[in-house]
């Protein structure tokens, strides 16, 4: 959560992994993903990023996302489409 803060300026908590794990350059670490519920602060491109929008499950493919990202961006898109969000085609 430690991340989120510095990069986005919020303070968060975990709520539920995303599968599977990334390999990081520095050889034995990896990456795990999980999603979070903001508890304060509204999310601002802080550090390390231009700009900061938010996704519904239609615009997923608009972002030339890394090839590493994408199964978790992927799965993360289910799951707001299994949680009930609106598309934007819905909004």
């Amino acid at each position: 959560m430690r991340e989120l803060h510095e990069e986005l300026g919020i303070h968060a908590e975990p709520l539920e992994p995303v599968p599977g794990e990334w390999p990081l350059p520095k050889p034995g670490y990896v990456l795990q993903v999980w999603t979070a519920r903001i508890l304060a602060g509204t999310p601002e491109p802080l550090e390390d990023h231009d700009q900061l929008r938010w996704l519904t499950p239609d615009d997923i493919d608009s972002v030339d996302w890394l090839d590493q990202d994408r199964p978790a961006v992927a799965w993360a898109a289910a799951r707001l489409v299994r949680s009930g969000r609106p598309s934007a085609a819905e909004r």
